[in-house]
């Protein structure tokens, strides 16, 4: 699987190049707000959208940028990880 970033979003492909899963997000001034997260019913209940999550908290490292989120997926993973995500967190 690999995930690759296009304008505003993350994509998760499966071994064969199907997208599998998705992450959109919104640039704001330093900082990105996550918007939607999903993965494919097939491929759900595997830690996918965790993969996902874990890019845009990476890309916000490297670009040293806030992240938030209107995702509930995403506001929840942020709530039970905050500690680990004080320095990005928004």
């Amino acid at each position: 699987m690999e995930i690759i970033e296009k304008q505003n979003l993350f994509e998760l492909l499966s071994d064969n190049g199907e997208v599998i899963g998705e992450m959109n997000y919104m640039n704001m001034k330093n900082s990105i707000i996550i918007t939607h997260t999903g993965v494919a019913l097939d491929y759900r209940g595997q830690g996918l959208a965790e993969k996902l999550v874990l890019a845009g908290i990476e890309k916000a490292r490297h670009e040293n940028i806030k992240l938030g989120a209107t995702c509930p997926y995403v506001a929840e993973y942020f709530r039970k990880h905050k500690e680990g995500l004080a320095d990005i967190l928004k």
